[in-house]
């Protein structure tokens, strides 16, 4: 199907159980947005629902979600019918905080640890979203990293209210049917989902804080759930109540709501950032002293199979070694690096493009001569990865002030694919494929 509607299809983005996830262009306007069309995986699961049911479930997530207005909840921008199927219309994002940490299909593997502060700023968006859904009765019962996406601006937007409970009604009565995905979901969804109250968010926000900070699930180790300080020393013993007790077997002893784990959360933070600021510190661990080589300029494809190989990256994406960089501000507008023989923006172009906005961003730049020069061009990952510095628990606060701090994703030249392109990301030091149609900010670049 190449048309929903009047939305053309441009290509899936994923499938659960109930639906398939399309990016799709609007009509007029050309505005890139997600198309949530009802495609049940399962006959099976059709036979025991009846299509009736599933489309009166379907439908009535888009009522739910249009209901609901807050800045950390997606919006529903239309919902019509196609070819006798129902679809969603929403606003398209092409980060998340499954590609961020980098969960692979089997969840139980490793991610990438992130920043206390940047954990910190998810959680409490998320627990914010939660606070007003939860005002309006909707428990969502299936908060996982892929189901909160990130804006251009890097806030979270709750997407998928399909297994959704709204005020105490159990909408998908099937016996056998899983509510919620491994891990994330909270005991009593397996064992009771119809009495799954809002205390089966906050377990799930317990094991998101829980995979942020350490990189790992929380699996109980003789008995009980290793602390997160156990696994990661630096994050401080402040974060283990918090996230040990949203993680209780028995709601009873979680958080009440999520405002109070919201309260805490930002309590635990505030403790963090004072003992971080007096004990900063920034390494340059590995740092390389020998003489660089020139990094690679022209911009070229670069297969996902190959990416590792050629640039050095470990099974997270983040570069094997770094390599110690001469970064100095130049001037308000630029930065030089006389190691690897490059001048950089320094603020960027100060907003989110897409990839072919990126290449006409550095077209306007030479137009100008901005800062006398009329040879700027977008990073080749080489070049990118010479600013990456190692990560650390405090780089929040300890890295030193060279690029604007409103940067965090980055666009290189290089592609992956007809519709990818490859980014870093400057703040959580690791490489990443994006949509072409996703945003990210431009810093150019020039030879010294």
């Amino acid at each position: 199907m190449m048309r929903a509607g009047r939305y053309e299809i441009l290509g899936r983005l994923g499938r659960g159980g109930m639906s398939t996830v399309y990016k799709a262009r609007a009509p007029l306007t050309g505005r890139i947005v997600a198309l949530k069309i009802l495609d049940p995986r399962d006959e099976l699961f059709v036979d025991l629902a009846g299509e009736d049911r599933l489309r009166e479930v379907f439908v009535e997530e888009a009522r739910i979600m249009g209901g609901i207005s807050h800045a950390h909840v997606a919006e529903v921008i239309d919902c019509d019918e196609a070819e006798g199927r129902p679809f969603i219309v929403l606003e398209y994002y092409a980060h998340s905080l499954g590609t961020l940490i980098g969960e692979a299909y089997r969840v139980e593997q490793q991610t990438r640890m992130i920043s206390v502060a940047k954990a910190s700023h998810y959680l409490i968006q998320t627990l914010k979203g939660l606070e007003r859904l939860h005002f309006s009765g909707i428990v969502h019962r299936d908060l996982k990293p892929f189901n909160l996406m990130l804006t251009n601006d890097d806030r979270i937007k709750i997407i998928d209210f399909g297994l959704s409970r709204v005020r105490g009604e159990e909408r998908m009565k099937i016996p056998g049917l899983q509510v919620g995905s491994p891990f994330y979901a909270a005991p009593e969804q397996e064992s009771w989902p119809e009495t799954a109250d809002e205390r089966a968010d906050i377990y799930s926000v317990g094991m998101l804080a829980y995979r942020l900070l350490t990189g790992r699930l929380a699996f109980a180790d003789q008995g009980s759930v290793p602390p997160p300080s156990r696994l990661r020393e630096e994050i401080g013993a402040g974060w283990d109540e918090v996230v040990l007790r949203s993680l209780a077997a028995e709601p009873m002893q979680r958080f009440a709501s999520a405002r109070l784990m919201r309260v805490a959360v930002e309590e635990v933070l505030a403790d963090w950032e004072r003992a971080s600021a007096e004990g900063c510190r920034f390494e340059e661990e590995d740092a390389d002293q020998e003489p660089w080589l020139i990094p690679r300029r022209e911009a070229k494809r670069i297969l996902l199979s190959e990416v590792q190989s050629e640039l050095g990256l470990d099974g997270l994406m983040r570069p094997g070694f770094y390599r110690q960089s001469l970064l100095q501000p130049v001037d308000d507008h630029l930065v030089r690096d006389d190691r690897s023989g490059l001048i950089w923006q320094r603020r960027g172009s100060g907003f989110p493009l897409d990839w072919q906005q990126a290449k006409e961003y550095v077209e306007h730049l030479n137009g100008q001569c901005w800062e006398g020069r009329s040879d700027w061009r977008l990073p080749a990952l080489p070049e990118l990865l010479t600013i990456l510095r190692p990560p650390t628990v405090e780089r929040d606060f300890c890295l030193p002030v060279v690029f604007s701090r409103e940067i965090h994703w980055l666009w290189s030249s290089d592609w992956c694919s007809r519709r990818q392109a490859w980014m870093v990301d400057i703040v959580e030091c690791f490489v990443g494929r994006l949509d072409q149609d996703g945003a990210a900010s431009v810093c150019a670049v020039c030879t010294i």
